[in-house]
């Protein structure tokens, strides 16, 4: 079945809501105290499906195909984000940031936050930041929210 461009613009603008939604429930996880891996998860989760968006956005015939595929993006948040930089032709992380995206990738991709094991208690997430990547993912979610509005 063939798509319109418009359907496209809406598959993508849901992508976006839900990447959005999930970086807004780890933020309400972080007031009321709930789980510090199941919050960190849902970031992840969130820059995900946020960058994810962007990729649809940008092209969606070129990545819509690439995005279920295990070997390509996956759900890694490094390969993700240096193509939505590369895509867009934005500036490269800071340093501090990308150790930052570094570090919840490396917990992410390996399912430490997802399932309990003896990582909890010899590299336990409670020191984990996302402060740096979150604020530049919440100013890029921004920025295509008004851009959204304005189309």
């Amino acid at each position: 079945m063939k798509i319109t461009n418009f359907t496209k613009n809406e598959i993508a603008k849901s992508m976006l809501h839900r990447g959005h939604s999930f970086l807004k429930s780890a933020i309400l996880l972080k007031r009321v105290g709930g789980s510090k891996d199941v919050e960190l998860y849902n970031i992840c989760q969130g820059i995900e499906v946020v960058l994810k968006s962007f990729l649809l956005f940008s092209n969606y015939d070129k990545y819509k195909p690439l995005l279920p595929k295990r070997n390509h993006f996956s759900h890694d948040l490094i390969k993700l984000t240096s193509e939505v930089l590369t895509e867009y032709q934005v500036n490269d992380l800071s340093q501090a940031q990308a150790d930052e995206l570094e570090r919840l990738n490396h917990y992410y991709t390996n399912h430490y936050l997802r399932y309990s094991g003896a990582h909890d208690i010899f590299f336990p997430s409670t020191d984990i930041d996302y402060a740096l990547a979150g604020k530049k993912l919440l100013a890029a979610i921004k920025l295509a929210d008004r851009k959204l509005c304005a189309a």
